[in-house]
């Protein structure tokens, strides 16, 4: 079995970055926060890997393909999207289950038309598990 941190860290993570997106700021602009945000998160992506690489920055930003910068473009989408998701009223309980269950279905399916991976009755039966979930949650 691989390592469990890393998945220790993204639940953390995502915990804490569900609490900061519900509890930012009404008044202030979502991209000031994302702007606000991103220099934290360059300040320390750069400490990270001044720690954790050998040598200067720019051989190793050589070698980013596209996905590398797309990246960030989908990290505003998915940031402005909570930020936005909690300010027209969706509670935490309901809004990330929703969100992250569509992203499980839509991972399913990509992973198995796009990286061929197999989809066995496991992973259907958790499908419509996540989408019985959905509609529980969902109801009012």
């Amino acid at each position: 079995m691989p390592p469990v941190w890393p998945l220790v860290l993204i639940v953390a993570s995502n915990l804490v970055y569900q609490t900061c997106s519900k509890c930012a700021t009404k008044s202030a602009n979502p991209f000031a926060i994302l702007a606000a945000a991103y220099f934290v998160a360059m300040a320390a992506s750069l400490a990270l890997f001044a720690a954790t690489a050998r040598g200067p920055l720019v051989p190793h930003l050589r070698q980013i393909n596209w996905a590398g910068y797309l990246l960030g473009l989908a990290i505003v989408g998915l940031e402005g999207g909570f930020l936005y998701l909690y300010r027209v009223g969706w509670k935490a309980s309901v809004g990330p289950v929703l969100t992250y269950t569509a992203v499980a279905v839509g991972l399913l399916a990509l992973g198995a038309f796009v990286w061929h991976e197999s989809v066995g009755w496991k992973q259907i039966l958790g499908t419509a598990l996540c989408l019985a979930g959905i509609a529980l949650v969902s109801a009012r």
